[in-house]
């Protein structure tokens, strides 16, 4: 049995949208085990973003729990939830860093602010791109850099440390399926080169993207707010939009050929 890296049980969570209250997220449960990717597959505004947010401990949720490990985020106080992340979870999206900082600086930046000395920090994030093939990099602003060098990039940063959990949110989106397919590969890859191993949550809106991505387990978020895993859906009953459309019709790369996921 793989050990639980994190665990949401049961959580829910409702915005106020034009005066009305709309459910984002309807008694969602989800484990993550060590060395184990799980992604989330949902059209734009489903509610991706916010479940990955709860899940790193950005947002809470109105109902429910989240625990890394055996620690219940809930329990933490803001300072702690705050030095977890970066640290032992480590959020990545597309959007990269607020200010064009450069890029080692961007990868290097958590190690440093969780107790690393600049130049042991600048060390380890070099070699972190190095590593994901991404020194070209290295002296270059985020808003420099192409969509695939800031996959690379993100992906340094996501793995330069030792995480527990690491939450990617739409970072490999319309790539192409060829790209897609070498990130998804290279995620694997440093998963499995990771010491303690680490889980990956990671979230997708297009549907190429995610056939694309080697995961344990797909989910997808439903129009109900709720999580389903993918079934044998027909694509053409999917576009047209039938009362099971949510539920997207391609099986887990685990259960497949070609994966090196766990329990492969």
């Amino acid at each position: 049995m793989v050990a639980e890296a994190l665990s949401l049980e049961h959580v829910s969570k409702g915005v106020s949208r034009g005066g009305q209250w709309t459910s984002v997220l309807a008694d969602v449960s989800l484990q993550i085990g060590r060395g184990e990717v799980v992604a989330i597959f949902g059209k734009r505004l489903r509610g991706k973003t916010t479940l990955l947010k709860i899940a790193a401990g950005i947002e809470r949720p109105d109902e429910g729990s989240v625990s890394l490990g055996s620690q219940r985020l809930a329990d933490l106080g803001e300072r702690s939830r705050g030095r977890l992340l970066g640290s032992e979870i480590v959020w990545i999206d597309r959007d990269g860093p607020e200010l064009d900082m450069e890029v080692s600086r961007f990868v290097g930046w958590p190690l440093a602010l969780h107790g690393r000395g600049r130049r042991e920090a600048e060390r380890m994030a070099k070699q972190a791109l190095q590593q994901v093939g991404a020194q070209g990099c290295i002296g270059r602003g985020w808003g420099e850099l192409s969509n695939w060098q800031r996959v690379l990039v993100g992906l340094a940063r996501a793995f330069v440390g030792s995480p527990r959990i690491v939450i990617i949110d739409d970072l490999l989106d319309a790539l192409g399926s060829r790209a897609t397919e070498e990130a998804s590969d290279l995620l694997r890859s440093l998963v499995e080169e990771s010491e303690p191993r680490c889980g990956v949550l990671l979230s997708v809106s297009d549907i190429e993207s995610a056939m694309d991505i080697l995961a344990d387990r797909t989910f997808s978020l439903t129009r109900k707010s709720t999580l389903k895993p993918f079934s044998g859906r027909s694509m053409a009953d999917t576009d047209r939009g039938g009362e099971n459309a949510d539920v997207i019709p391609f099986p887990n790369h685990a259960e497949g050929q070609g994966s090196r996921g766990v329990g492969s």
